[in-house]
């Protein structure tokens, strides 16, 4: 097997024409299992995803073998190429327009998984977190797929389409609250991308920008609900919380 990448999680090699993402030992089998089926259903929507072949087990760790991606990320395209990303936000915002229009119960609802992210977070006063878990109680939720996870570092060109992966955190919700997911990651990143970004969706598919930002509040939180190893980003996400809380423009 050849090594490919590695993540928080997991490590991905390629052998021949599939690629093994083999997880680390405290990831039990169910939640191996768990990202097998939202990934199938993501297929079976016709979305351009990796097929999914089998559960392995290897020294311990439990693994997917799955379709080797040929290609690059459009993140390490853009990062090569500045001048182009323009371009790929504009392709990569057509293909979550795309996923956001499949209505479906079958994946969890987002409402619960943001639900449970700002309750746990440690991150957050009680007085924060109930603030939050307020407004999410009295936020209206959509049953649109939502990725749950999209960026340019999660979409890879091939010399046919781009392929979306890493569906674990996909969900049925408000795509609202996808976009502004997005919005978040790229902001933590550079704010020029966010700001490409959001402005290229929303004159696109004529959406308020007022209408996504309205999701700040609930989506920083759940942020602080996984795992973040940068104190940078903690403040960030802390000031965007106490700043909607309080109004601070």
């Amino acid at each position: 097997m050849e090594y490919v990448a590695s993540g928080a999680q997991a490590e991905i090699y390629k052998d021949g024409s599939k690629a093994i993402k083999i997880f680390k030992k405290n990831i039990e089998k169910n939640e191996v299992e768990h990202e097998v089926n939202l990934q199938k259903m993501a297929l079976s929507y016709g979305l351009p995803v990796p097929e999914i072949y089998d559960v392995i087990e290897i020294n311990g760790s439990y693994g997917i073998i799955m379709e080797y991606i040929d290609g690059q990320t459009l993140g390490k395209i853009i990062l090569e190429d500045k001048n182009r990303l323009p371009e790929y936000f504009e392709k990569s915002i057509e293909l979550q327009n795309e996923i956001h229009k499949i209505e479906t119960n079958e994946f969890p609802h987002m409402k619960d998984r943001l639900k449970n992210q700002i309750f746990n977070t440690d991150k957050l006063s009680d007085d924060e977190k109930e603030y939050i878990l307020n407004k999410l109680n009295n936020t209206f939720f959509d049953n649109k797929l939502c990725h749950g996870d999209f960026h340019v570092l999660n979409l890879i060109q091939t010399e046919k389409n781009i392929k979306i992966i890493d569906w674990i955190c996909a969900c049925s919700g408000h795509p609202y609250a996808d976009i502004y997911r997005t919005y978040l990651l790229y902001k933590l990143f550079k704010e020029e991308f966010a700001k490409m970004y959001i402005d290229i969706y929303c004159n696109k598919y004529k959406i308020n920008k007022l209408e996504i930002m309205e999701w700040e509040l609930i989506m920083a939180g759940a942020r602080l609900g996984e795992y973040i190893k940068d104190d940078n980003e903690v403040y960030i996400l802390k000031r965007i919380i106490r700043n909607s809380m309080y109004c601070i423009q």
